[in-house]
């Protein structure tokens, strides 16, 4: 495949839904009950919870307004832990192409990390919770984004999946 040096390529940032989706919930700053999904579990990670006894009803990863709406004036700003709000489409990258997935042993959730997004020392964390059970629906819900340092991710708290 050969790029042409003077045709524009459109960064992942507009194209991403998940960054569309976030400016609209920023504008307004309301939870609405609003809806996305970001991608699905892959079946790497679906093969392994099966083997230790979880089976998922979907793959889908689902964020809702309420996610976007908590960071807005989260008291982790101030020490920047928070995603930028013209950074979400990173959030859906790493659903997407994480560089590791582990599983949260003490919450049994899902940790999916983004070691390249926030230079050396730091590194996106997008938490998902599997077969998240509310109004008689259930699905894998994205409940938690965050900056964190390295050293966070060490210790038996978390099991590696991929």
């Amino acid at each position: 495949m050969c790029i042409h040096p003077k045709r524009k390529r459109k960064s992942y940032s507009a194209l991403s839904k998940l960054q569309s989706f976030a400016n609209t919930v920023l504008a307004d700053g309301k939870k609405r009950g609003r809806e996305l999904v970001v991608g699905s579990i892959s079946k790497e990670v679906v093969i392994d919870l099966y083997q230790k006894g979880v089976t998922l009803e979907t793959t889908d990863v689902i964020i809702d307004d309420a996610v976007i709406v908590k960071y807005i004036k989260h008291v982790k700003n101030q020490k920047g832990a928070v995603v930028d709000p013209d950074k979400y489409w990173i959030v859906e990258k790493t659903i997407r192409n994480p560089t590791h997935i582990y599983e949260d042993t003490k919450q049994k959730y899902l940790v999916y990390v983004n070691t390249r997004a926030y230079g050396r020392s730091r590194m996106l964390k997008v938490i998902v919770h599997p077969n998240f059970k509310t109004k008689g629906r259930t699905f894998n819900y994205l409940k938690s984004i965050g900056v964190i340092s390295i050293e966070d991710m060490i210790g038996k708290q978390y099991r590696k999946i991929k």
